[in-house]
């Protein structure tokens, strides 16, 4: 595959789970700062494209969820011991799990039109 094509891939799969991030967030809570919902789009946008440009040749679901996981600890971090709500520790790893296999789905069906 050439690089110009992974980019790509990387930008779709990227925009995919930022898309919905920001339909959820302003769906849920309209009046939310743009700036909130302008970081967590990047975010997810950033998770999305270097899941997709990570290849560990793991299964892609597999793959895909617990590199997500693992690229969230930070916000579980300072969501939930940082903000002294430990209770929403299981909400954000569920959520973070649920994005990952959106973006695992994703990385599947671009890998499938190669």
């Amino acid at each position: 595959m050439n690089d110009l094509l992974k980019i790509r891939n990387a930008v779709i799969v990227g925009m995919v789970p930022a898309l919905l991030e920001g339909l959820l967030i302003y769906s849920v809570e309209p009046q939310t700062s743009l700036w909130v919902i302008a970081r967590s789009v990047l975010a997810w946008f950033g998770f999305g494209f270097v899941v997709y440009l990570i290849d560990k040749g793991q299964k892609v679901m597999l793959h895909s969820v617990l590199l997500t996981v693992l690229l969230c600890l930070p916000w579980y971090i300072a969501e939930t011991v940082g903000t002294g709500t430990p209770e929403h520790l299981a909400p954000l790893v569920v959520a973070s799990v649920a994005m990952g296999a959106i973006i695992g789905l994703v990385c599947r069906q671009l890998s499938l039109k190669v």
